[in-house]
Formats: C-alpha cells, structure tokens, sequence
C-alpha cells in the first residue's frame, strides 16, 4: 500500500462527520470475528470465497461481504476475477504480528466506553460501564495528545488510526456539536473557565475535547483562550455549522449498532432495526429537520437529473411521481422544471409534512399531490405516470424485494415513460467507491437494503421490460435511466 497525500481539513471534516466511525467499526468487527485470520495470505494459498469464508466465521454471507468489500477498498485485502479474497502480504506483515495484535486487543474494549464521552465532559471524571470506571478523557489523552510508542511501519500505525482514533474522532465533533461546544468556539475566543461557565461543563473535561479539536485543526489558541482555527471558520460559516452539528446527532444514532457490528455481521441480528415500524417512525421523525437540510444541499443536483432526462424527454404536462421523496428535493426539482408538470410525492405521513412546507418555500405545492404509503406493497397503479423517480430508494430494500418494485414500478409507467433511479452504484468489481460501500455498510447493518453496479441494475429491470437502461454518474452518486425498448434516454450529463 502507498501513502495517499494528506487530505484538506474540508475533506477531514466530511468524512470524521460522515465514515470515520464506519471506518473504525469495520476494522474491529473483522478483528473480533476472527476474518484476519480466517484470510489467507495473497501469494501464499489460495483465496477463498465468501461463503467459504461466512462458514469458517460463523458469520452471515451478505454481512462478511459488506466487510470484505470495504477492506478490498481500503487495502488490506486482495479480491481475483472469481471474487475469492485473500489477505495482502502488506496487512499481513503487522496483522500476523503477535504484538501489534495485543495493542488492538487492548483497544478494542475502548469503543463502548468512548461513546460516553458526554458524561466524562460534565463531570470530568472516569465514566461507568459494563460494571468498570473508564477513564476516557485521560484515553483521549493518550490518543491525540500524547506521544505514541513507535509502531512497527507507517503502514501499521495507519491501520492503528483507523482502528482506534477515526471513531473517536467522531465522537468528539458528535460531542462537542451536542454539548453546545462548537458554536461557542464559533462565535468568539473563550477561556476554559468561560467555557465551563456558559456550558456548565467540567473545566477539565473542556479541557481535553479543545485540546483533541485542536490537534485536529479545527480550534486554535489566542493566550488561554480557545476559538474555531481559520480554516475552521470558513468551512463552518453561516449555516453550514448548524448543518454539520445536525447531521453529528444523525450519525449519533448509528453508534451502539456500530459497536455492535460484529453481532450483526454473525447472527443478522439488527441492533438499529428500520424494518421495525415504531423505530423507523422515530428514527425518520428525528431526523426530519436534516431531511430538510439536505434539500437545499441536494437541489442543484436534482435539476441537474431534470435538466439532462428533458434533452431527451419533454417534460412539459408530464406526470411524474417521486417514490420515497424525503425532502421533496428530486420531484421539486421536476416541478420546476417546467410550469406544467405535475408531481406526486409519496413517503410516510410523518415525511410528507416536511415536503409540503419545502414545495411551498418553492411555489410548487400548487402543481403536487402527497401520497403516504408503505413503499413494501404499495399499488402505484397501471400506466399513469410520465416519469418515476427513486431517489435514493432502493438501498433500503433487500435485493429480492427489488424484482417486487420493478415489476409495480413498471406497471405503472406509461408505455413510453421514463424511470429514474438516483441511488449510490456500485463499481462492477464492488469494490469503490468507499464513500459509497460505507453507506452501503450502514444499510446492511440497519436491516435494509445493497448496494449494487449498473449491471445487476440492468439485469432487474430487463426481466420487467426496461431493458433499455443507461448509467450517468453525478457528483456524490449516480443515475440510471431505465424504459422499454425505442424510447429516447439522455447518454450523458447535461452541460
């Protein structure tokens, strides 16, 4: 493995809010579960499948293959044409080493105790768990603050970050954005009493978490006072802190089921279960003022999808209907992009009243209707829609609830209709792009849907009759186009 170049604060700051802890999850469950040692080495023997390697585990095919297809990304693991995997002579080099294991393993207890973080800030002392007092604050310490034992290789003591600092990462921003922290830093330089004083936070846990934000580039010294470093300012300025903080308290909710991804990855048994109803309803309902959020982030990309299938496909007096809307972002897109177009917006009740209130700021509730359904059985009906979008949908269905989609999907769709899938795609060796299969890790782990490449995409739809499909990456994520055969379909973006 060669060394990447060192990423801009920017792209630290995105990915310790988004896949840092993801990062560190995957690389403790796949220590604990034994998939280190269960790999051969690359050279050495000969690779193993996935259900050769699900049955020395002990664990769930699908999950090991969520595992195995991040570590292919990242490096450590080796994947062939017939898609047996195989440990690299580079990870084997410090994951074969009796101690560089000891240090993992006395990491590895860590992560429950960290996820405290908040109680060991207000009180400033040891925290309680698992019938122990940890002292995380003085493990943050040691982490970020002190200095390190040597390691064995740059490429050992990267794997040691990734282990055991990415997901303390994010706990740190998740901490000091629910603490009040962050904002504070951000609106003027304060001393560590007047922070303790307007947070009523220990002094002495204050005192680590700016410390550790400060190693991390995001806080700077003025004497003994603490504000938001420079970089830190610009990156966070105006509405993008309120932002980040709200998407902090939605990763937040990931954090015991990441914990627990080993289990998960075993038995298939779902820590964080959004097939469950209530839990759904609350995690969604949660979440629904980031929901909103991401629709101003998302907008230009939506018109950007209406703009590019309109070159193609006239939308003036289309029908169109937008399956799992979310915030309204893609069908609003459509809604504007011509004064006659007419959108249905179908979610769950508690979903559609944030979309309401978005068409509204827009001008075009005028020109929508609001269809709450179950998307699992819902009859979209036979031939009554133009176009049909699924934004961002089909990662919360098992694949063999997809063919039961398509095929309702299909239905629906006039003869001559367009369907567009906006979804996270998968390259064809599954193997990238990361930001991607670490979404795609959250999906497994919260009991809903794959990732897939355009190809296995173009295998579901042809068996429904849209055997005429095409795949056009956007910034963050991709779109397929998919009709029957002799309808006009965009081939790539438009300018």
């Amino acid at each position: 493995m060669t060394a990447s170049p060192s990423p801009s604060l920017a792209q630290s700051l995105h990915f310790w809010a988004r896949n840092a802890a993801n990062e560190s999850a995957l690389l403790r469950a796949s220590l604990r579960l034994g998939l280190f040692d269960a790999l051969p080495v690359q050279g050495s023997s000969t690779p193993c499948s996935v259900e050769a390697l699900a049955t020395a585990t002990g664990t769930s095919a699908r999950g090991l293959r969520a595992l195995l297809e991040l570590l292919v990304c990242l490096g450590y693991v080796s994947q062939d044409d017939a898609r047996r995997f195989a440990l690299t002579q580079g990870a084997a080099a410090f994951l074969r080493d009796s101690a560089f294991l000891q240090r993992l393993e006395a990491e590895q207890e860590w992560g429950g105790p960290v996820a405290l973080l908040d109680e060991a800030v207000k009180h400033g002392e040891p925290v309680q768990h698992a019938g122990r007092r940890w002292d995380v604050l003085g493990h943050l310490r040691a982490l970020f603050l002190e200095a390190a034992a040597p390691a064995s290789s740059t490429e050992a003591e990267d794997f040691f970050d990734r282990f055991a600092r990415s997901g303390a990462r994010t706990q740190v921003l998740i901490t000091s954005g629910r603490l009040g922290l962050l904002e504070l830093l951000a609106s003027a330089p304060r001393t560590l009493p007047e922070l303790g004083a307007a947070t009523y936070l220990s002094t002495g846990g204050l005192r680590v978490v700016v410390e550790v934000l400060e190693k991390l580039g995001l806080a700077t010294r003025e004497g003994e006072a603490f504000g938001l470093s420079a970089e830190a300012r610009r990156l966070l300025d105006g509405k993008a802190l309120a932002y980040m903080v709200r998407s902090l308290s939605v990763s937040a909710q990931y954090t015991e089921a990441l914990e627990r991804l080993d289990e998960t990855v075993r038995e298939e048994r779902f820590i964080l279960d959004l097939k469950d109803p209530e839990v759904s309803r609350r995690f969604y309902a949660d979440n629904s003022n980031q929901i909103t959020a991401v629709f101003a982030s998302h907008f230009q990309l939506s018109r950007k999808a209406a703009t590019t299938l309109s070159k193609a496909h006239p939308l003036e007096g289309a029908a169109v209907l937008d399956i799992g809307t979310g915030s309204g972002v893609w069908g609003a897109a459509f809604a504007r992009a011509t004064p006659t177009t007419h959108v249905t917006y179908f979610d769950q009740a508690v979903v559609l009243e944030q979309v309401r209130a978005n068409l509204e700021r827009l001008q075009v509730a005028d020109r929508a209707r609001f269809w709450p359904g179950d998307l699992f059985t819902h009859d979209f009906g036979e031939a009554a829609f133009d176009v049909i979008i699924l934004p961002q949908v089909l990662n919360v269905l098992r694949p063999e609830s997809l063919p039961g989609l398509f095929a309702r999907v299909a239905r629906a769709l006039k003869p001559d209709g367009v369907l567009l899938i906006a979804e996270y795609v998968l390259n064809e060796r599954r193997d990238g792009p990361l930001d991607h299969l670490y979404f795609g890790l959250r999906r497994f782990m919260t009991n809903e849907g794959d990732l897939l490449s355009a190809s296995e995409y173009a295998r579901l739809l042809e068996v429904v009759g849209l055997s005429s499909s095409v795949c056009i990456p956007l910034p963050t994520q991709e779109m397929i186009f998919a009709a029957r055969p002799g309808v006009n379909l965009p081939t790539r973006l438009a300018d």
